[in-house]
């Protein structure tokens, strides 16, 4: 499957230094006065093309890829500033923090987890377009199906998943193995107290989560 910028910002995929060499050919970034039939090493302007996304080397720009929606830069064209490690810190704290605040009241009691459970999947759920066609749900529909399948199965053993059936990336599943994976090491009635907290959440944030 081909690399394109849709696919950034969404997490890993397989990428090699042949696949981004081809990308920077296709966007102009091509050595002046290099045959066509020399190797794309020897061709591809590889220091230029990095230079635009404010990394010296394949690891820091698909790091970038990963975590950052990025745009075609053509030659010539305005150059982005270099990752801030202050700011990556700082997004890993957000992401650390409950992202909504709840009244306790609100969080339903673990006696009512197997009622609550029958009731995920018919909830209204925003539906959310991905490159490619995909689609996905709001990240706390994966992080209640999660506590399910952690009181169920117990810790994710499995391999984190890439493509889906249709051959794009999975989306889908990479979500709900990034949700399941999270709750590692906790016990089943620990799970059932996520679940139930994660529940308030998600209905205390409606707009984001549930269709009018």
């Amino acid at each position: 499957m081909a690399v394109t910028f849709d696919l950034s910002g969404e997490g890993e995929i397989p990428i090699s230094l042949v696949d981004i060499q081809t990308l920077a050919i296709e966007m102009g970034y091509a050595k002046p006065n290099v045959d066509p039939s020399k190797p794309l090493t020897a061709r591809a302007n590889m220091k230029d093309f990095f230079d635009m996304y404010g990394v010296k080397a394949l690891t820091n720009f698909k790091k970038r890829f990963y975590t950052e929606k990025l745009a075609p830069i053509p030659p010539g064209g305005t150059p982005m500033l270099p990752p801030s490690k202050k700011k990556d810190e700082a997004q890993e704290e957000v992401k650390a923090i409950k992202k909504v605040e709840v009244d306790p009241s609100t969080i339903p009691d673990v006696a009512q987890y197997a009622e609550l459970t029958q009731k995920v999947a018919g909830l209204k759920w925003r539906v959310i377009s991905r490159p490619g066609g995909a689609t996905m749900k709001p990240n706390d529909f994966y992080r209640l199906m999660a506590c399910i399948t952690q009181v169920d199965k117990g810790d994710n053993t499995t391999e984190k998943p890439m493509w889906a059936d249709h051959g794009g990336l999975d989306f889908d599943g990479r979500e709900s193995w990034d949700a399941w994976t999270a709750l590692k090491g906790k016990s089943p009635e620990d799970a059932k107290k996520t679940f139930c907290l994660t529940w308030a959440e998600a209905h205390a944030d409606s707009k984001t989560n549930f269709r009018a």
